[in-house]
């Protein structure tokens, strides 16, 4: 009997630290596979109240052409469609997730079809657009698990359009609880270090507001692109 039991005292906590850890990667790239399926669907059902508002707070106009970085399962794109559908604007995703790219696609296969979406697989720190294009950009929970910050935010500045803003988004309770527990283990949530590196990349006006709704608590940094460095005569 103690030996049983001592047994099975060892094997819980270990079984309970494999999974965090699984699901710790998978949060960070959702892969193909049962882990992936309820990391797309987890993301589906708590993630929807920070896309929205990433999308309200970014004020899109219909001749915005936007950018979300870490689309996941394309919830924020399908939001910020609803902007610019009848005008000239387009909404393009990049995602470092092969199969979050094909999720989303099939979520979004009209507007794709329409030339009103355009989604692609790629990673922030080689976006794969022309300089000055997004008047928008925006994404949520994502800035964590970039593997260079100050590179990354200089590559969304190279694409982004002078005047252009960038609206950040994340559920600061949410995570904080999900870091206690491990499951951001692979990532790095500190907004301070982030705020910082936006200033670093030649992002002006940048302010954090916090924001405690009935149904979603999040906190929103808002980073202005008034005049970009090359074009300032420094």
């Amino acid at each position: 009997m103690q030996v049983t039991c001592n047994s099975n005292n060892t094997r819980k906590p270990l079984m309970t630290s494999k999974f965090i850890d699984i699901a710790a990667r998978q949060v960070r790239l959702p892969t193909r596979g049962v882990w992936g399926w309820m990391t797309f669907n987890f993301l589906k059902y708590k993630n929807d109240g920070l896309e929205k508002n990433a999308v309200r707070l970014s004020a899109i106009e219909p001749h915005h052409k936007v950018l979300e970085i870490g689309f996941g399962p394309g919830l924020g794109i399908q939001h910020a469609l609803q902007y610019v559908k009848d005008g000239p604007g387009k909404v393009c995703g990049v995602d470092l997730s092969p199969y979050m790219v094909e999720k989303a696609a099939t979520r979004l296969r009209a507007p794709i079809k329409e030339g009103k979406v355009e989604l692609v697989q790629g990673n922030v720190m080689d976006i794969p657009y022309d300089n000055d294009t997004f008047h928008r950009v925006f994404h949520c929970n994502a800035f964590f698990y970039w593997p260079n910050m100050q590179d990354a935010l200089q590559e969304i500045n190279r694409v982004m359009k002078p005047g252009g803003m960038m609206v950040t988004v994340t559920n600061h309770r949410f995570i904080q609880r999900s870091q206690e527990k491990g499951f951001l283990d692979y990532g790095d949530p500190d907004p301070l270090k982030y705020v910082c590196g936006l200033e670093k990349s030649g992002f002006q006006d940048v302010r954090i507001e916090y924001f405690d709704e009935s149904s979603v608590n999040y906190q929103a940094i808002f980073a202005h692109l008034r005049v970009k460095p090359d074009q300032s005569g420094c």
